[in-house]
């Protein structure tokens, strides 16, 4: 049977540890019961709210993508009850407005200064939040096939499809895709990083230069085509720049922390901001909805993919306000071993989730020959899963004393198991390992 997800549930998908305060939610499973038809999704269900392209103005999802509302048969996973959503590349388009856009939530989240319109349309609105949480399920639409060739026939074979949080007009704050290859089911995440010198009001140019890039990480490969599984993204937007905190959960586990898509509204000229000393522009952008996008070149580009690629389902997103948590500490000094043998030292403290004239982080790896100190940091998120607390830090430092973005991710398991450890620079160094010595607290 499949398990509906009540709004009030939904809220609670966030990943404990911070109090919440309700703001939004919504819940889709794609059943009769909720007003879903087979057919194209455009305009279901037909009591609202919709699944439609950009709007405003109001542009309707394109005809030639393929995609429907589906009847499910044998091979679909049981949690996906009787009907789906079924979405391939067979069709693609470099376009965003004519895309599928999942309904808009009430309250929108983002930065205090986020821009929510292009200063003629206004595509979000409500509340403004903090905090964007948002989970759905996939399975392949061809369990009993073979896969496809997403290694070296990307353009004209590989079954893949993405999602990104939007505010509903292809403004994406991040992004995964999903890829259906021959070696079993693959997920990607993509942030966008802006590595020194870095970008600033003064000099925006710095932020979206040759060395501040897009980033992708593969997150989960090799995933059972038989099977379904889920994806969920935490997105945690803090004011300014270079500190928003994204969490990615593949079937439930914590893969990857990284961060948003705000930087590259904030400095590149491209996506609207970039202009000296022009804080209106120079800003972040909301979110409100997930646009699943088949991006490519113009066409019929994978035909091999027509009514397969991927079953979507049990979608629920949310957005609301993070309390502070200043009850919240986090404290660590430890000898770490990662699993290819190496030995570094970390220290740290935090305390809250803003900044705290106490908080710290050192690392000295003398094998590698790196020695970093943190200069501010920024933000923090604690969160509890079934493994363990995590505490997530962001901000800046020096590395060997050349400046650096880091986000420090630790794992406190209650002694069960030894505690983890991750430090990851923007000057492309990282240390991910267990305590052998020493202590890692979250509380």
């Amino acid at each position: 049977m499949k398990r509906v997800i009540s709004c009030a549930a939904a809220v609670a998908l966030w990943i404990g540890g911070v109090g919440i305060v309700y703001a939004d939610s919504l819940a889709i499973n794609f059943e009769p019961g909720q007003g879903y038809v087979p057919g194209s999704i455009d305009g279901q269900p037909s009591s609202g709210p919709i699944w439609q392209g950009q709007n405003p103005p109001g542009i309707p999802i394109n005809p030639l993508i393929d995609q429907a509302i589906v009847t499910n048969g044998p091979g679909a996973p049981e949690s996906f009850g009787t009907q789906s959503w079924r979405i391939s590349n067979a069709y693609t388009s470099g376009s965003f407005g004519d895309m599928p856009f999942s309904p808009s939530l009430k309250n929108e989240a983002g930065e205090t200064m986020a821009l929510n319109g292009n200063g003629v349309l206004t595509f979000s609105g409500g509340v403004r939040q903090n905090h964007f949480d948002v989970q759905w399920a996939f399975a392949s639409a061809d369990p009993t096939g073979p896969g496809t060739d997403c290694t070296t026939a990307v353009d004209t074979l590989c079954s893949y499809i993405s999602m990104s949080p939007d505010r509903g007009d292809g403004a994406r704050m991040s992004y995964i895709r999903l890829e259906d290859d021959t070696s079993g089911l693959r997920v990607f995440f993509d942030d966008y990083q802006d590595r020194a010198p870095y970008g600033s009001l003064a000099e925006p140019a710095a932020g979206c230069s040759a060395e501040d890039t897009f980033t992708e990480t593969m997150v989960a490969s090799g995933l059972d085509r038989r099977e379904a599984h889920s994806v969920q993204l935490t997105m945690d937007f803090v004011d300014g720049p270079r500190n928003d905190v994204v969490q990615v959960l593949v079937d439930g586990k914590h893969v990857h922390t990284g961060t948003s898509w705000e930087d590259y509204f904030r400095w590149c000229t491209e996506s609207g901001g970039g202009v000296p000393f022009d804080s209106a522009h120079d800003q972040s952008r909301t979110v409100d909805s997930m646009l699943f996008r088949v991006g490519g070149g113009q066409g019929e580009t994978h035909p091999l993919n027509r009514l397969k690629g991927f079953l979507i389902d049990n979608l629920s997103y949310a957005s609301f306000n993070s309390e502070q948590c200043d009850e919240h500490n986090s404290d660590g000094d430890s000898d770490v071993q990662s699993a290819s043998g190496g030995h570094s030292h970390g220290k740290f403290h935090k305390h809250g989730c803003g900044k705290d004239a106490s908080d710290s982080v050192s690392h000295q790896d003398d094998q590698q020959g790196h020695n970093f100190q943190s200069s501010s940091v920024d933000a923090a998120a604690f969160t509890t899963a079934a493994d363990g607390r995590t505490a997530t830090m962001t901000g800046t430092g020096l590395d060997n004393g050349l400046p650096v973005t880091f986000t420090l991710v630790v794992v406190d398991h209650d002694g069960l198991i030894p505690a983890t450890y991750s430090l990851v620079l923007s000057d492309g160094y990282a240390f991910i390992g267990s305590v052998v010595s020493g202590s890692i607290s979250v509380l």
